[in-house]
């Protein structure tokens, strides 16, 4: 299933939980979504549970819009 872009609801309420803004969010079906802060940290959330962390990167498959989000 290709990832769909998460709507502003949804972005709130990842905001709400984590205290940080976060940019932009993906789901890919399921209950796990993900998500990117403005200092490009990746994290996920799981809405059923509430639980979420980061991703330490190992092995992170970055989308093109990455590169919106680096530094010059």
């Amino acid at each position: 299933m290709s990832a769909q872009q998460l709507g502003a609801k949804r972005l709130r309420q990842i905001e709400r939980l984590i205290g940080e803004p976060v940019l932009r969010g993906w789901s890919h079906g399921g209950y796990t979504l993900g998500f990117v802060t403005p200092d490009h940290r990746h994290g996920w959330w799981d809405k059923k549970t509430d639980e979420w962390g980061w991703h330490d990167n190992t092995g992170l498959i970055h989308y093109t819009s990455c590169r919106e989000f680096e530094d010059g």
